[in-house]
C-alpha cells in the first residue's frame, strides 16, 4: 500500500484541501505534500493525526481497499449517508447498469 496516495485520495473524495488537511492535523502544508507524493512516510503518530482529521481510525486506513480511486471512496462515503430505502435503491440502479454492460 501506498500510504501517500491513500492519504491523498481519502482527502480528494472528502474534498479537503491539502493546507486543509494539514491544519486539522497539526502538520505543516509542506510535509503532508511529501507524504503524497511519497517523498517520505509519516510517523504512526502523524498517521493518526492525519487519520483523525479524515474521520477514520487507523484501522479503517489500513483495513479498507487502499487502491480505491478518489471517485469510488467518495461514492462510498455518499452512500453511508443513505437510510436503508436509498440504499436498496442505489443497489438497484448499479445492478441494473452492470445488467445493461453485460449486455452489450
Amino acid at each position: 500500500m501506498e500510504i501517500g496516495k491513500r492519504i491523498k485520495n481519502l482527502r480528494l473524495a472528502k474534498g479537503i484541501s491539502v493546507t486543509g488537511l494539514a491544519k486539522k492535523a497539526y502538520i505543516t502544508q509542506p510535509y503532508l505534500s511529501e507524504i503524497e507524493s511519497g517523498k517520505t512516510s509519516p510517523s504512526l503518530d502523524k498517521l493518526a493525526l492525519i487519520c483523525n482529521a479524515l474521520d477514520i481510525s487507523l484501522s479503517e486506513f489500513f483495513g479498507s481497499v487502499p487502491e480505491l480511486p478518489a471517485e469510488l471512496i467518495k461514492l462510498v462515503e455518499s452512500a453511508r449517508k443513505l437510510t436503508d430505502e436509498e440504499m436498496k435503491l442505489l443497489s438497484n440502479f448499479l445492478e441494473l447498469i452492470a445488467e445493461r454492460k453485460s449486455e452489450e
